[in-house]
């Protein structure tokens, strides 16, 4: 009898895991081109970008280009806070020559998915020891999350050139297939066999399925639990 019970209670994890797949959220991909400040340090930079939502707040830190000189990304500091360690792609960024590409899970920093809707792109860069905002390099695009996707290219802004802005949807979730037959399963509980389960644990047939699994581990214990003396 324990050991019927334990199977059952695997059978409705199985279930449970089955009736609630995980959905791929999607990307966000900004490519963008930077160019010189004026600065002293020029060529030579940090750069930052960042999500921020309609109303203004910070969302997360999707690329970073900035090591022991982040503090004079000015802007950034002041939305994501002295201790923001997301996105660290390098430390100074030698050459305005190469563009920058950054991919976003669309998640924020606590890793929930973010919501639809439109959200504000940022990006700073620094290239002198910059104690305000207003010093630095300062760019602004924004785009949509919505179940279509979108691309955005040929942007520019503060500074920013060549910016593309791709939103890739999330894929549909997989669905397990319906069974076979009918009648496919148990006929009877009085004569449940594994190999009447269509997708279970039957040999031959299609590769099984979760359900189908679960069906089968519970026939299995029915079985030997009808069969003891």
């Amino acid at each position: 009898m324990r050991s019927f019970f334990g199977i059952a209670a695997f059978v409705t994890l199985l279930l449970g895991t089955a009736s609630s797949p995980a959905v791929a959220e999607g990307t966000l991909t900004v490519t963008y081109t930077t160019q010189s400040h004026g600065g002293p340090y020029a060529p030579a930079h940090v750069v930052a970008v960042w999500i921020e939502n309609d109303a203004g707040a910070f969302v997360k830190t999707i690329d970073r280009w900035a090591g022991v000189r982040r503090q004079h990304l000015v802007a950034w500091t002041q939305k994501a806070g002295a201790a923001d360690i997301d996105a660290v792609s390098g430390a100074t960024r030698n050459s305005h020559t190469q563009p920058v590409t950054a991919t976003w899970d669309l998640r924020d920093r606590q890793g929930q998915e973010i919501p639809d809707g439109t959200y504000t792109i940022r990006m700073e860069l620094a290239d002198s020891n910059a104690t305000q905002a207003l010093q630095n390099a300062q760019g602004t695009f924004t785009f949509t999350k919505a179940p279509g996707g979108s691309t955005q290219s040929g942007l520019a802004n503060g500074g920013f050139t060549s910016v593309t802005i791709t939103h890739a949807p999330g894929a549909a979730p997989p669905v397990d297939p319906p069974a076979a037959g009918s009648d496919a399963g148990v006929d009877e509980i009085d004569d449940v066999r594994a190999d009447m389960i269509t997708g279970g644990c039957s040999a031959g047939g299609t590769a099984p399925s979760s359900l189908g699994l679960a069906a089968c581990a519970l026939a299995l214990a029915l079985n030997r639990r009808r069969r003891r003396p």
